[in-house]
């Protein structure tokens, strides 16, 4: 790969470009950091997945009727193929290393060796299961789709086998770094669970001073030029966090709903109260990585995406949308998808990864902070009807069949990772 790319880009699901718990080829090219290196007509190379990694949501949707046996089926079917082939890739690196499910210390932990030997014992343990085990089909989809953004190329000897996603950043010296991290720290929790238990934001703040002191020091070395850093999100804007009726007015003089539920599954419970007090955490872990990461940077070389800012002012939920998108007649807006009605569109079928026309809003303010900081403009800005015409979840919503169950499953199942010591 060509040293000092223009772009490049870590962190988790949100930047792998997942969408309704699927990742794929497809889904990569429409990532936020891939629409980021279209509108400024960069060259990057994000990932080229040779299939599904393990299954695709959306897929088994439309296909109607499927019960757990055949998905187990199919998963199995899918490990082995990629088992079965020898090399991933055309290509032995890529541009976008973001991988869903990562924390914010796995960006100095993961590495293709280390998660490359965890997928034969946990196919074996799929495989040799009763029932489907949905915490091994989570570690399994981890272990695979590290293995592959790491090392594509699938070389055990490779330069990058037994590298992580930070050292890869600082041997391909990349001009600019988008990073987009901490959701998995327990903030995707509150938001399908409705409990806010896990939320631990002393955690948060420390792992995040760790990144910090890695990221400056990537710079101090030439290693990287500008870090454009995404802070957390205003968690009660996320789709799946609804009053136990879809609401129809705005809500109190408080400005929230006297009940949140993880809409998948009905499960947990918030009050207004709560959930105000979640939002007011995570405003407070956003100033103190603000002020963090300002003194780690004395000279300059980091800038701040607002993603809370973001999200409020698309929160068409609390009926407080600043900014509505409109696509053929369709406000997207923050609600759980309903096609048939028009109702959503900024969340996939999970109510928690975005659509592509979420990540392209996601996109656009990245785009406004590079053009605010290096005075440069996009060449073909972000397009919200081009995103919407793009997105084949949005251009034919599968009807709403009765697997939730399911559904409520295998996002758990990713939530509340049980993640193997590497």
């Amino acid at each position: 790969m060509p040293d000092r790319p223009e772009l490049m880009a870590i962190g988790d699901s949100i930047y792998n470009g997942t969408r309704s718990l699927t990742t794929n080829a497809e889904l990569a090219r429409l990532s936020a950091p891939a629409q980021v290196a279209r509108a400024f007509g960069w060259d990057f190379q994000a990932p080229t997945y040779p299939f599904d990694v393990l299954f695709n949501l959306e897929a088994l949707f439309r296909a109607g009727a499927f019960d757990l046996g055949t998905l187990k089926m199919a998963v199995l079917a899918n490990a082995q193929r990629w088992l079965d082939t020898d090399s991933w890739a055309d290509v032995d690196c890529f541009d976008n290393i973001a991988i869903a499910q990562t924390t914010i210390g796995d960006q100095a932990r993961s590495t293709y060796l280390n998660h490359a030997s965890q997928i034969p014992p946990l196919l074996d343990q799929l495989r040799n299961g009763g029932d489907l085990d949905f915490a091994a089909l989570a570690a399994l989809y981890e272990a695979i789709n590290t293995s592959f953004v790491l090392n594509p190329s699938r070389d055990p000897d490779s330069e990058w086998a037994d590298k992580t996603p930070l050292e890869i950043v600082a041997a391909r010296r990349p001009k600019r770094l988008l990073v987009n991290i901490g959701i998995n720290d327990g903030i995707w929790t509150v938001c399908l669970e409705a409990i806010k238990t896990e939320l631990d934001p002393a955690a948060i703040a420390a792992d995040m001073h760790d990144l910090g002191v890695r990221l400056a020091a990537l710079k101090a070395a030439g290693e990287v030029d500008q870090i454009y850093f995404n802070l957390l999100p205003k968690v009660s804007c996320v789709a799946n966090l609804m009053p136990r009726r879809d609401p129809d007015r705005p809500p109190g003089g408080s400005g929230y709903y006297g009940e949140y539920l993880g809409r998948l599954g009905q499960l947990g419970s918030l009050t207004a109260g709560d959930m105000q007090a979640i939002d007011q955490e995570i405003l407070a872990i956003n100033q103190t990585i603000h002020d963090d990461f300002d003194a780690l940077f004395p000279n300059g070389g980091v800038s701040f995406v607002d993603t809370y800012a973001l999200l409020a002012a698309r929160d068409d939920k609390h009926f407080r949308d600043s900014k509505p998108i409109w696509v053929r007649n369709w406000r997207l807006n923050n609600v759980p998808l309903q096609g048939f009605s028009h109702k959503g569109g900024q969340y996939g079928l999970d109510n928690l990864h975005p659509t592509t026309v979420g990540y392209a809003a996601l996109a656009q303010a990245v785009c406004e902070q590079i053009v605010a900081t290096e005075g440069i403009k996009p060449v073909q800005p972000v397009d919200f009807a081009a995103a919407f015409d793009a997105d084949s979840l949005l251009t034919n919503v599968p009807p709403l069949l009765d697997v939730e169950n399911l559904l409520i499953d295998l996002v758990v199942a990713f939530v509340r990772l049980a993640r193997p010591m590497v």
